[in-house]
C-alpha cells in the first residue's frame, strides 16, 4: 500500500514538473518570449479569460474580460471577433524588451462602426451603460453583431506591430497599446472609439 501511495505521488509531482516546464516562464529569452506569444495568439483566438489575464497587459481587453466574466455573451463576441486570428513573430529585441509580430485577421472595422453607430442613435450612454447587465438585449445585440464578424471578409495585408514585454513573477506579459489592440481586433475597436470618443 505504502508503495502504491509512493508511486502515485512521483507520478503527481512528474506530471506538475512537466507542466510547469512546457509554459513560458518569466525569463526574458527568444524561447520564451515566443511561447507567450504562441499563448496569447491561442488565448486570444479561444478568448480564454485566464490565460488573457496572465500574460496580456491591455486596458480595452481588460474592461472587456471583466463583462466576459458575468456575461457569456461577452465571451462569444470576444472568440468571434479573435477566431480567425493569426500572429507571426518577425523579430525579438531581448534588449529592448519587444516583439515584433505580423498579425491577420478579418476586417471588422465595418462591422463594428455600424454596430456602434446603430446604438448610438438608439440610446444614450447612460442608457446603454444600464443595458451591459441585461442578458436579453445583449443576446440580441451581440448575437447580430457576432453574425456579422462571421460575414466580414479578410484584410488584404497582414499588419506589423511591435508590444513591449515585461517580466512578471511567474511569466512575461505582453503590452498591447491602441495600436496592437486595433491590429488584433481587425480595426473593431478604432471603430467603436471612433464613435463613442474612447
Amino acid at each position: 500500500m505504502k508503495r502504491a501511495i509512493s508511486l502515485l505521488l512521483c507520478a503527481v509531482i512528474l506530471c506538475l514538473s512537466l507542466t510547469a516546464c512546457s509554459g513560458p516562464n518569466a525569463d526574458m529569452t527568444e524561447e520564451n518570449i515566443t511561447k507567450t506569444v504562441e499563448v496569447v495568439e491561442t488565448a486570444l483566438q479561444k478568448f480564454d479569460i485566464d490565460n488573457l489575464n496572465k500574460y496580456v497587459d491591455s486596458t480595452t481587453l481588460s474592461i472587456i474580460l471583466g463583462y466576459a466574466k458575468k456575461h457569456e455573451q461577452f465571451a462569444e463576441l470576444g472568440r468571434a471577433i479573435f477566431a480567425n486570428l493569426e500572429m507571426e513573430i518577425t523579430s525579438i529585441d531581448i534588449e529592448n524588451q519587444t516583439v515584433t509580430v505580423s498579425v491577420s485577421n478579418k476586417d471588422l472595422f465595418q462591422a463594428a462602426n455600424d454596430f456602434a453607430q446603430q446604438l448610438k442613435s438608439d440610446y444614450s450612454t447612460l442608457q446603454l451603460l444600464a443595458k451591459l447587465n441585461n442578458d436579453t438585449f445583449l443576446d440580441t445585440k451581440l448575437a447580430q453583431l457576432c453574425a456579422d464578424i462571421d460575414a466580414s471578409g479578410f484584410l488584404p495585408e497582414a499588419v506589423e506591430m511591435t508590444l513591449d514585454i515585461e517580466q512578471g513573477k511567474k511569466n512575461l506579459v505582453l503590452g498591447f497599446n491602441d495600436n496592437a489592440e486595433n491590429a488584433v481586433s481587425g480595426g473593431a475597436l478604432s471603430a467603436i472609439k471612433g464613435i463613442y470618443g474612447g
